[in-house]
This record gives structure tokens, sequence and C-alpha cells, in this order.
């Protein structure tokens, strides 16, 4: 599972031009021992996000897998973006209902808008689970 931390490491690494070593890690993360680089690139391998070089030395990639386009990280969750959208716009048709008071039929259709919105969304956050 990828965290806000991890991320926030990952970025400050891709930033780096050339393949980097655990120590040189340690220092560019400001961690005090080699053996939390150590494990923080090999999680990133597992991720994804950085590969090993034929001299051992890893390499942080640029652009992040597919994966992770789409998502978003809200209070340290990584969320899928379409579950924001789905919230927002059941927000904002609740939000209308009960301020308006619209007949049953426009209830309806705010229901049947939202309804493929929350099913995506839904979609989206197990495989998210799934694969993160």
């Amino acid at each position: 599972m990828i965290d806000k931390k991890v991320l926030e490491y990952y970025l400050k690494l891709r930033e780096i031009d050339h393949p980097v070593g655990v120590r040189e890690a340690q220092r560019i993360l400001g961690f005090n021992s080699p053996g939390k680089s150590q494990r923080l690139l090999r999680k990133l391998v597992r991720l994804g996000l950085a590969y090993r070089n034929e001299e051992g030395k890893y390499v942080i990639v640029k652009d992040p897998p597919l994966e992770l386009v789409g998502r978003v990280f809200i209070k340290g969750r990584l969320l899928p973006k379409m579950l924001v959208i789905a919230v927002y716009t059941s927000t904002l048709s609740i939000t209308y209902a009960l301020l308006a008071k619209p007949p049953l039929d426009i209830l309806l259709l705010l229901l049947l808008l939202n309804t493929p919105l929350w099913i995506e969304a839904l979609i989206e956050y197990r495989e998210l689970k799934r694969k993160w």
C-alpha cells in the first residue's frame, strides 16, 4: 500500500536526474540509517515507481504508473478521483433536493445521473485496494 510519506519520498527522489544508491538516497531523504532508505527503495520498486539498473543503483521512474493517474491523496489516503466526483455530485443533488423540493421525476433523474458515477467509483476503489 502506498502512503503519503512514500509518495513524498518518491517525489523528492524523482527530482534527481541520475540513478541513486542506497547511501545517496539516505542523504537526500535525511534518513539515519541506510537500511531505511533501502527498504523505501525496494518498496518503490515493488510499486513500479523505480527499478534497479545493471550497476545495482535505483532509477526513479519519472512518469508514474497508469494506476496512479486519476488518483488523489486525501488525508493520507489514496483515492480514485471518480469517488471524489461521485461524493461531490451526490452532495450537490441532495442539497438541491432538500432546498428546492423538486417533483419525484426530477429526484429520480438525479438518482439516475449519480448511479453510474458511484458504480465506477466503487469499481475503481476496489481495484485500487487490490493493487496498492
